[in-house]
């Protein structure tokens, strides 16, 4: 009955919304341009009303925004975009086992272009939001006095990314076309530090490229890469990862280009969400500490690893560590010795461990926790 009737209220409330969005609520090339960064406001209710249908708008989408003209479709290689010889271009393929590539402190300063109109800024936070609900990075507004460094979100022609930090002003380009959440978190973990996942050493394994229905001078956009430039960060290849090409990736004759030789690639190329192992990487990439980091719009709150009961003591004793994944993880995460470990739910072929009771008794007395 409950789920009924928020059905019954939302619904008029998208449909009017997603009918008075307007072009200029996307990209209006007539403001005055300058960098700004996000509101409160941006992160609040309006980033989760239903996405509006941006080809009726008269833009442009792309059935895979991020194959653009860049490398590999939307990987920035230099911030003026002059051609690159191939040693450098492979140099710049080292972003995810340089360290100083990496953002530090997983924290990435960014500003915002002034033309976003109020639905692409809600749309940008929301895909923001991603990052700081299920990972340690997080995007903080830049302060000039503390950040040289930082990443500018920006439409200038198609989705594209540096990869890393690359130093100064980096460009992460998202026009009217890619203002959608997973094309917006495709191009930010391009940002973090991760390249597409079919670049992988071990990429023949999986897939093979059917070279013949690949456009003209494309191959290139199809080279892989030994661990000494790439980092598989001990994960196994994702067909489902955010950062994976789809299956007609740059085909010249409507053709597959991608024919994965294994199962499980349904979703190959999928531009929705990230896929478990993409949330893996991150946080093993960035060595995210074991911390509660609660992130409120802008404002980012850390709660370093603790016990949240004082009873914790007592229930290591009792073997409530061994007996509730709840408390081992969550509530006494210091007495259950976790604090270096990841949360991570029991899977589904393993024995589930109970999750702990609102109630319980020990020795006849009663607790709430």
């Amino acid at each position: 009955m409950w789920l009924s009737v928020g059905v019954f209220v939302a619904m008029p409330i998208l449909a009017f919304t997603a009918s008075v969005v307007s072009i200029k609520d996307i990209v209006d090339r007539e403001r005055p341009e300058f960098e700004t960064t996000l509101k409160e406001t941006d992160f609040s209710a309006k980033s989760t009303l239903e996405p509006a249908d941006l080809v009726r708008l008269g833009i442009e989408v792309k059935q895979d925004p991020t194959m653009g003209n860049k490398m590999e479709g939307d990987i920035a290689t230099s911030v003026d975009e002059k051609p690159l010889s191939d040693a450098v271009r492979r140099s710049t393929r080292n972003a995810i086992r340089q360290t100083y590539r990496r953002w530090p402190n997983g924290e990435i300063p960014y500003t915002l272009s002034s033309q976003y109109g109020s639905y692409a800024r809600s749309v940008i936070a929301k895909a923001i939001k991603e990052y700081h609900d299920k990972t340690c990075v997080r995007f903080v507004p830049r302060d000039p006095n503390r950040h040289a460094d930082y990443v500018y979100i920006h439409p200038d022609d198609g989705c594209y990314s540096l990869v890393g930090r690359t130093g100064g002003r980096q460009p992460l380009s998202l026009d009217s076309g890619c203002i959608q959440v997973g094309t917006i978190v495709h191009e930010l973990m391009h940002a973090v530090g991760f390249f597409h996942e079919q670049s992988r050493s071990d990429r023949d394994e999986y897939l093979d490229i059917v070279w013949s229905n690949v456009m003209k001078g494309a191959d290139d956009q199809f080279e892989k890469y030994t661990n000494s430039v790439i980092d598989h960060l001990g994960e196994p290849y994702d067909f489902s990862s955010i950062m994976h090409y789809g299956p007609y990736a740059f085909s010249g004759n409507g053709k597959k280009t991608l024919q994965p030789k294994k199962g499980n690639a349904e979703r190959m190329g999928q531009r929705v969400a990230f896929s478990e192992i993409d949330l893996r990487k991150i946080n093993r990439l960035y060595q995210c500490p074991i911390r509660q980091i609660q992130v409120n719009g802008n404002s980012v709150i850390e709660n370093q690893c603790r016990d949240e009961n004082w009873r914790c003591p007592f229930w290591m004793l009792y073997d409530f560590c061994s007996d509730f994944e709840e408390i081992r993880f969550i509530v006494c995460r210091q007495s259950c010795g976790q604090c270096t470990t990841t949360f991570r739910p029991s899977k589904a072929t393993k024995p589930q461990k109970k999750m702990f009771p609102l109630r319980r008794s020990i020795i006849g007395i009663h607790f709430d926790v």
